[in-house]
């Protein structure tokens, strides 16, 4: 496993992807943190309350993790859309698949690669974005909170890339990565529609529909989970999202719901495996 993790990375290393993402992403954090900078300097000139200070420090997390999952996303989707079509396109797979190696070990061994970096750059945002926060505007924040938050902002990830790369089996390099990018925005526009709904009042079919998004890709759902364990769980996380438009919060996803991502993966593991096993190469 070891190997095929090595390899990944050195596969992503090669696309010009991967140096523009870490560009982009470096650009990002330090945009970001001079606007957190800058606001909070301006909190501060205002003398603004303690009470203040929490919730603008509170929206700013919100915003920053808002963003850097969207990115974690991105990456996820360029660096796995052609794992197995788009090296079937350029006979990289065949000679891979020569080992003597079962061919669902080694599908589960590219997944393996790619979650360990996907992984790495993830936990790099979220740490970066949280001490931007906590350091600059001096947002008080829970190591045990951070924790759970820190572990379903990498699951969110790891979820999409799940579905990337069963999609991989059977789409083009090109076709596989719309048809998730597509998926992976429609369940963001569904969460950001939730978030409105606390305004205008939600409608039985809206409510439908949302609820099969969210079963259909639960990234959405997942990252809500990871904010809200984030703030401080019912303790704080009210106070940031109740009254923030798009970024609201009306529900959070239960537990049960948690669970359920854990076997949607586990189903979508089982079928790339399957699939790939009966791929013609």
């Amino acid at each position: 496993m070891t190997m095929y993790i090595s390899a990944t990375f050195k596969e992503l290393t090669r696309k010009r992807v991967f140096l523009v993402t870490l560009i982009l992403t470096l650009v990002f954090l330090v945009l970001f943190a001079f606007g957190v900078r800058e606001l909070a300097g301006v909190v501060g000139q205002n003398q603004a309350s303690p009470a203040e200070r929490l919730m603008n420090g509170m929206v700013l997390m919100v915003l920053g993790l808002f963003f850097a999952q969207f990115l974690a996303a991105f990456f996820v989707l360029f660096s796995s859309m052609g794992t197995v079509t788009g090296e079937q396109e350029n006979g990289l797979l065949l000679a891979v698949a020569a080992r003597p190696l079962p061919r669902w070990k080694l599908y589960l061994a590219k997944w393996l690669g790619h979650a360990v970096w996907i992984a790495v750059y993830s936990a790099v945002l979220f740490v970066s974005v949280v001490w931007t926060v906590h350091s600059l505007a001096g947002l008080p924040l829970l190591a045990a909170d951070l924790l759970r938050g820190f572990a379903l902002f990498i699951w969110m990830p790891l979820l999409l890339l799940t579905l990337a790369m069963l999609g991989s089996v059977y789409l083009p390099m090109l076709g596989n990565g719309i048809c998730a990018a597509l998926l992976y925005g429609f369940a963001l526009f569904c969460g950001l529609v939730e978030g409105i709904t606390t305004y205008e009042g939600s409608h039985p079919a809206l409510d439908k529909l949302i609820l099969l998004t969210g079963l259909l890709l639960p990234t959405d759902s997942v990252y809500r989970r990871s904010l809200y364990e984030a703030m401080g769980g019912a303790d704080w996380a009210g106070l940031a999202v109740a009254d923030m438009g798009p970024f609201s919060m009306p529900s959070v996803p239960s537990n049960a719901f948690l669970l359920y991502t854990v076997g949607y993966a586990a189903v979508l593991l089982l079928l790339g495996c399957r699939a790939f096993s009966r791929k013609d190469l």
